[in-house]
C-alpha cells in the first residue's frame, strides 16, 4: 500500500507524495514540492506538482534524501485535497 510521506532532499527541496519502498529508495506517486512563501498573514506553505512532465511514477533514490517523516494532519489533508481523493482526516480529541 502507498503511504504519504514528506522528504527533505540534499539539494534543500522538500517533497510530499504517496510512496512505496522499492530497492534503492521510494516509488513516488503524485509527488508535490512544498514551497514556503510569504503571504499577507505571514509565512505560508504551497504545494506545486513535482516533475509534472514525467510519464509514470518517479523513483526517489535514498542517496538523495536527508530526512523523511509522516506529514502532520494539516499537510496531509491539503495534499489529499489537491492531489488525492479529497477525503480529509479529522483528528480525534481525547478528553
Amino acid at each position: 500500500p502507498m503511504v504519504i510521506k514528506v522528504f527533505k532532499l540534499l539539494n534543500g527541496e522538500e517533497l510530499i507524495a504517496k510512496t512505496k519502498v522499492v530497492g534503492l529508495g521510494y516509488l513516488l506517486e503524485d509527488p508535490a514540492a512544498i514551497v514556503i512563501q510569504q503571504t499577507a498573514k505571514g509565512v505560508g506553505v504551497a504545494l506545486a506538482p513535482y516533475m509534472p512532465y514525467a510519464n509514470s511514477e518517479i523513483t526517489l533514490y535514498a542517496s538523495a534524501i536527508v530526512s523523511e517523516s509522516t506529514p502532520n494532519l494539516d499537510m496531509e489533508n491539503e495534499y489529499s485535497r489537491i492531489f488525492g481523493s479529497g477525503i480529509q482526516v479529522v483528528s480525534s480529541i481525547v478528553s
